[in-house]
C-alpha cells in the first residue's frame, strides 16, 4: 500500500467535525428559551448604555431643546457631562463586563436545568439530598425541577474548568470547541471574579493563573472597550454555537428566531 493510499485511508477514517453555522445565516437558526433570555439580557444592557448616552447628549447641547444636537466639529460645552463619563468610563465598562459574563454563566445552569428536566436520569445521585426535600417537592409536583436546581446551584458556584468537565463527562457536550475560545472564557471569569472579589486590583492568585499579568501585581486590571467587547461578543458567539449543539443532541424546545432579511436589499450581482 502507498503512502498515499494510506493517508487517504486514514482521512476516509477520521471523524469529521461539523462545520459552525455563522454570519446571516446563525441569525436564522432557533434558540432555545435559555439562550433567548442571555440575549434579551445583553440587549438590555446595551439598551440601558444607549439610553445614558442619550441623556449625557441632551444635557450637554439641548439646553431644553432637544432638536439641539452637536454639529461636526463643534467644541464641547466647559464642564460638559461627557467629560464627566470620560471620568467614570471605567467603572460602567467593569459593570457592564460583569454583567455580560454573570449573565453567559446564568445561561450555562439555565441549559442544564432544560436538559434536566427533559432527561432526569442524566442528574447523578446525591447522598446529601433528604428524603424530606424529596417528600416536599415530590407532593408539591416539582420534584424533577428542585432537585435540577439543586444540582445546577452547585454547579455554578465551582470553577468554569468543572462546569466544562460536567457538561462533558455527564451531558456529552463541549462547551467550546476551540482552545482560544476556552483561553478567553476562563480570562473572562478570572477578570469578572477580580473585579467583584478584589476591586479589580491584580493579586497573586490571579497572576498564578494568568502569568501574563505578571508585571500588573498591585495595579487595577485594565482593558479597554474594543477588548471588553470582542471578549463579551466571543462569550455570546460560543453560547450560540453550544445552544445549536445542545438543540441537535437533546431536542430542547426552541424559539423562532426574529430575525428578518430585509427585501430591499439588492443580491450580491445585483439581481433584483
Amino acid at each position: 500500500m502507498t503512502k498515499a493510499s494510506l493517508q487517504c485511508m486514514v482521512g476516509l477514517m477520521a471523524p469529521k467535525t461539523e462545520k459552525e453555522v455563522s454570519g446571516l445565516e446563525l441569525l436564522r437558526q432557533p434558540a432555545t428559551p435559555a439562550l433567548a433570555r442571555y440575549l434579551n439580557d445583553l440587549h438590555s444592557v446595551l439598551g440601558f448604555q444607549a439610553y445614558l448616552w442619550r441623556v449625557i447628549v441632551k444635557a450637554d447641547y439641548s439646553h431644553g431643546d432637544p432638536t439641539k444636537i452637536p454639529k461636526p466639529g463643534d467644541p464641547p460645552p466647559p464642564d460638559n457631562a461627557a467629560s464627566q463619563m470620560d471620568i467614570h468610563s471605567s467603572i460602567l465598562g467593569e459593570m457592564v463586563f460583569c454583567r455580560g459574563v454573570n449573565s453567559l454563566l446564568t445561561y450555562l445552569a439555565d441549559m442544564m436545568t432544560l436538559i434536566y428536566e427533559k432527561y432526569p436520569k442524566k442528574l447523578r445521585g446525591d447522598k446529601q439530598t433528604t428524603y424530606r426535600f424529596c417528600i416536599e417537592h415530590h407532593l408539591a409536583g416539582d420534584l424533577i425541577s428542585a432537585l435540577a436546581e439543586k444540582a445546577v446551584m452547585e454547579l455554578t458556584y465551582r470553577s468554569l474548568d468543572d462546569l466544562a468537565d460536567h457538561f462533558k463527562r455527564d451531558l456529552d457536550l463541549l462547551l467550546f470547541t476551540k482552545d482560544a475560545q476556552s483561553a478567553n472564557a476562563r480570562l473572562c471569569v478570572d477578570i469578572r471574579n477580580l473585579i467583584t472579589h478584589n476591586r479589580g486590583i491584580v493579586n497573586r492568585f490571579f497572576i498564578q493563573r494568568n502569568p501574563r499579568f505578571a508585571n500588573d501585581l498591585g495595579k487595577r486590571v485594565v482593558f479597554g472597550e474594543q477588548n471588553r467587547e470582542e471578549m463579551l461578543g466571543d462569550l455570546g458567539y460560543c453560547a450560540r454555537q453550544l445552544d445549536l449543539r445542545a438543540i441537535k443532541k437533546f431536542g430542547l424546545e426552541t424559539i423562532e428566531p426574529r430575525f428578518k432579511e430585509s427585501a430591499h436589499v439588492p443580491s450580491p450581482d445585483g439581481a433584483a
